[in-house]
């Protein structure tokens, strides 16, 4: 902790009742009430001194959960005074773990996607999500190797339309083995399919529900006909292994009316990381931090993926049970659940007329989740789950407030400890540190 500080086979109505009555006897302070980490440019922390934090991540057996192992092994999170635990490498969570141990305050912060929370937030009142990481699109309905199947695309190549194609596609499943993991992650991607294709899951399939990890020796071991995996190093290797992508998420996002109220928008998946709402209130410096991690992390994947990628295969595989090379796993990361740099955020937090907009992807998801009777009819907020926009918009102020005093700088006759540290502060400020980049920037040219 911070020092200093069988799942219902479709909508997972189960696990969720599980974890409401795992919270029944819970109250709730009034932090889960209020709305962001509270931070502003006149409460940054006066000084220039660094503070030493340790902080508890967890991270479940997905790629896109685990970039964060390269930043531990980069020495990323050390440069800005955080240590995360358990050493070496955070705690490894299995996804059915992950909501527990937020609830519970067994942890700081934890990798996770912001569904899950969504579908459990009439009772699950004290997790945000203060950082959104990539763009998951490693959902797929995958067919075995030498199947005599069609993709959605190949049947409109044929002169079939969308509608008519996903009829076509769904319908090879019919009476076959189909087998997904037992968690909610990929539950709105496989409802939007099989609705499109006039069919029910339950129903039409031969439904295998368990681990991916356990589904990859069935898969490998040729007694699935069909396969959903929701963890991204699990589609990669199947889709090495000549796995055939039936339809993916960018088919339909592709072909149907997206924005607010179409059944695409609930689509759009963007992991991040969550923790404990007054945690975060608590201790909104380490967020800011650790969010400036995530960033450079993501900025060395883009500019150097050999190295940043080489540093977490091992990890990846051991933990995820994946046999996957460093082209494996830059597929997985690349194409399956590509990061989003703090440019690219904009799209999240800045552009409403983006099909990436947080709020129009939250009012999908809720929609979703009410149509299906896993929430009950009700008023939700993006921003009582979705603190990653105040996140964001807290470093922009601050790299903004950075840059004036930089200006202000330039041509200015500095002393020697206050040049040093105006090179300090552009060291930060090279790794998304901006908080303490403008933290030294302010004392050096007062």
């Amino acid at each position: 902790m911070c020092k200093n500080a069988c799942f219902n086979r479709w909508a997972g109505t189960a696990g969720i009742a599980a974890v409401t009555l795992f919270l029944g006897s819970i109250s709730f302070g009034s932090a889960a009430d209020e709305k962001g980490i509270g931070f502003s440019l006149d409460k940054a922390s006066s000084g220039t001194d660094v503070p030493h934090v340790e902080v508890s991540l967890g991270m479940r057996p997905y790629a896109n959960d685990l970039i964060f192992v390269a930043g531990i092994k980069q020495g990323f999170y050390k440069d800005v005074g955080l240590t995360v635990t358990p050493a070496p490498y955070g705690r490894k969570v299995l996804p059915d773990q992950a909501i527990p141990l937020l609830v519970n305050k067994q942890i700081d912060l934890m990798a996770l996607y912001p569904p899950d929370i969504i579908a459990t937030m009439d009772s699950v009142q004290n997790v945000r999500f203060i950082a959104l990481t990539d763009l998951f699109q490693g959902f797929a309905v995958l067919a075995r190797p030498g199947s005599n199947v069609k993709t959605v695309g190949q049947f409109m190549s044929d002169g079939l339309t969308f509608e008519e194609a996903m009829k076509r596609t769904m319908a090879q499943l019919k009476g076959k083995s189909f087998v997904t993991a037992p968690v909610v992650d990929n539950r709105i991607f496989l409802e939007t399919v099989f609705s499109l294709g006039g069919m029910n899951m339950d129903k039409d399939t031969k439904l295998v529900v368990t681990p991916d990890s356990n589904a990859l020796q069935l898969e490998t071991g040729g007694k699935i006909d069909f396969a959903s995996p929701t963890g991204a190093p699990f589609t990669a290797q199947l889709r090495f292994a000549g796995w055939i992508p039936l339809v993916t998420p960018l088919d339909v996002l592709t072909n149907m009316p997206a924005g607010p109220g179409s059944p695409t928008a609930a689509l759009v998946g963007t992991p991040g990381v969550a923790c404990d709402a007054q945690w975060a209130r608590e201790h909104a410096e380490t967020v800011l931090r650790f969010t400036s991690v995530m960033f450079r992390i993501i900025e060395q994947e883009q500019k150097n993926p050999d190295v940043m990628l080489k540093s977490m295969l091992d990890y990846v595989n051991s933990f995820a049970g994946t046999s996957l090379d460093i082209a494996g796993l830059k597929l997985t990361i690349d194409s399956l659940s590509p990061l989003s740099n703090f440019e690219f955020q904009k799209n999240y937090f800045d552009n409403q007329n983006s099909a990436l907009y947080y709020r129009t992807a939250f009012d999908a998801a809720v929609k979703f989740n009410v149509d299906k009777g896993v929430l009950p009819n009700g008023k939700y907020d993006a921003d009582d789950v979705i603190w990653a926009s105040g996140v964001y918009h807290d470093l922009v102020a601050l790299k903004q407030a950075a840059d004036d005093l930089l200006k202000r700088a330039e041509g200015s006759n500095l002393s020697g400890q206050n040049q040093a540290l105006l090179e300090k502060a552009k060291q930060f400020y090279g790794w998304y540190d901006y908080l303490d980049a403008y933290r030294l920037l302010r004392v050096a040219v007062q």
